[in-house]
């Protein structure tokens, strides 16, 4: 299933575009001016995720559509996003994203199991143990929402 739903994440969530990369929402990392954040969540059609009040009041005052994230901790914000827009919290091999830079990954089937390679970066990524964390936390996101 293709991820349509879009996000532009400012600085102070950092940590959650990674999650959101993985999962396979195209998502921003933006560490500008609001006003331009505003500018781009208009054009291209994205959900703004901030902890800055101001930022949220102003995106909802212009009609733009925002979250408010009060809590730091992923699976709660995880969550959050998968009530109020219906993320899917489950991982998709062939829709993750490069949590570096964003762009798709192209899966590689080996013996020793999955392989990604960024199609614009180059970096490589596999499940190896720190997968068994990366699980941990989809599946407490979605005991926090009832899923589980």
């Amino acid at each position: 299933m293709k991820r349509e739903i879009r996000f532009l994440v400012d600085a102070m969530l950092g940590n959650i575009v990674t999650w959101l990369r993985i999962l396979g929402y195209d998502s921003i990392y933006w560490n500008g001016d609001d006003e331009s954040l505003m500018n781009i969540a208009s054009r291209e059609k994205r959900i703004i995720l901030t902890k800055d009040r101001l930022l949220y009041s102003l995106a909802r005052k212009y009609g733009l559509e925002a979250v408010f994230v009060e809590d730091s901790r992923v699976e709660i914000t995880l969550s959050k996003l998968s009530r109020e827009y219906g993320i899917s919290l489950e991982f998709d091999p062939h829709e993750t994203r490069c949590p570096a830079c964003n762009s798709l990954l192209k899966m590689k089937e080996s013996e020793g199991g999955n392989e990604w390679t960024c199609i614009n970066c180059g970096k490589h990524y596999w499940m190896g143990s720190h997968w068994k964390n990366i699980s941990k936390i989809f599946e407490e996101a979605k005991k926090i929402g009832g899923e589980a």
